[in-house]
């Protein structure tokens, strides 16, 4: 499966955004996800830093629906720590602070009801 993450702040700058962004991707790529890659806005024009062409917290995540729930779990336990107007959008699904068991729970089950309708091409990470 290949599934969306933003990192979001209406009170940072850019570039704390993405130092956020690079955090939670480090913390991912310590689970059993396959692949998390950053997303660009298109190819890199000449002249430009591979960097400043990121889309700022933007990230691709790829993992098998049985590591699903460790992922996701990743993903809110790292935004419990984070200040309170950061926010974390998973595949559509918006997330400011604390977040219940339930609404985890509620997350993952919904997120899979819509990956088993989505196209095999999106379990494509190239």
């Amino acid at each position: 499966m290949l599934f969306p993450v933003t990192v979001s702040s209406a009170e940072l700058e850019p570039d704390g955004v993405a130092d956020l962004a690079r955090l939670l991707r480090a913390e991912l790529l310590e689970t059993d996800a396959d692949d998390v890659r950053f997303v660009t806005e298109g190819p890199v024009p000449e002249g430009v830093k591979a960097a400043e062409a990121l889309a700022i917290g933007a990230m691709l995540v790829a993992a098998a629906p049985e590591v699903l729930p460790a992922v996701i779990d990743t993903i809110l336990s790292w935004l419990k720590r984070q200040p309170r107007d950061v926010e974390v959008e998973i595949d559509g699904d918006r997330f400011r602070g604390p977040v219940t068991r339930a609404q985890r729970d509620q997350l993952v089950a919904a997120f899979l009801d819509r990956a088993a309708a989505r196209p095999d091409d999106r379990d494509d990470p190239a």
